[in-house]
Formats: structure tokens, C-alpha cells, sequence
């Protein structure tokens, strides 16, 4: 411990906690794999993009949105579901989230042609 340095650490939390604290990771994907279990995947999913528009962490929307269209959302739902939020978190926020979400849907399409 005397060599720790918090610099040192990899500036992911993500990357550390799956290096470093499996248990904990595993948990947590076990934990979010059991929720809404009465919903089909589609809908779970869209649920996610929903939650996680006001949060301060957008990259978690690059892992959501290619679920949500493997589970068969389309764009057209994935907007709609982000324009559900507008009462909830405002315009201005769905707004600067609309456009990191149209990005990552670009990105996925002109990944596939």
C-alpha cells in the first residue's frame, strides 16, 4: 500500500470494478438481468434508454441502444421513447441526449452496410 497511488487507477470505474471486483460486477448484471422479468425485452430495454436519459453518464446509452434494437426496438421507438422524457427531465436535456443517441444510431447503422 505504500506505492498506491490514486492517479495510478484506470479513470473507468467500470474497467476497474470488472478487474478488480468481479463479485460485485456479476452481482450487479445478475441483479439487472432479474428486473421487469414480466416484460418482454423490447420494452425492457426502451425502459432503460428511458431511465437513463437524465443521467450524467451518457456511455451506458452505447450499451442500451444496441440491445434495444436486438430486442427489436426500432428507431423510430428509441426517439419516441427519449421524447417520452421531455415532462420528466425537460427539453433541453432530452435535446443534448437526442443527439448523442442519433450519433450511436449512425454509428450502428453504417456498422451493418
Amino acid at each position: 500500500m505504500d506505492d498506491f497511488k490514486w492517479e495510478d487507477l484506470d479513470k473507468d470505474g467500470l474497467t476497474y470494478l470488472m478487474e478488480n471486483r468481479k463479485d460485485i460486477f456479476k452481482n450487479y448484471q445478475k441483479l439487472v438481468g432479474n428486473l421487469g422479468e414480466h416484460l418482454d425485452e423490447k420494452t425492457r430495454q426502451l425502459l432503460m434508454l428511458a431511465i437513463q436519459v437524465n443521467s450524467p453518464s451518457p456511455e451506458a446509452i452505447k450499451i442500451i441502444i444496441p440491445k434495444a434494437i436486438r430486442a427489436g426496438a426500432s428507431k423510430d421507438e428509441i426517439i419516441d421513447t427519449l421524447i417520452m422524457t421531455i415532462p420528466v427531465v425537460g427539453l433541453s436535456t432530452v435535446l443534448k441526449m437526442l443527439t448523442f443517441v442519433l450519433k450511436e444510431l449512425d454509428l450502428i447503422s453504417n456498422a451493418y452496410k
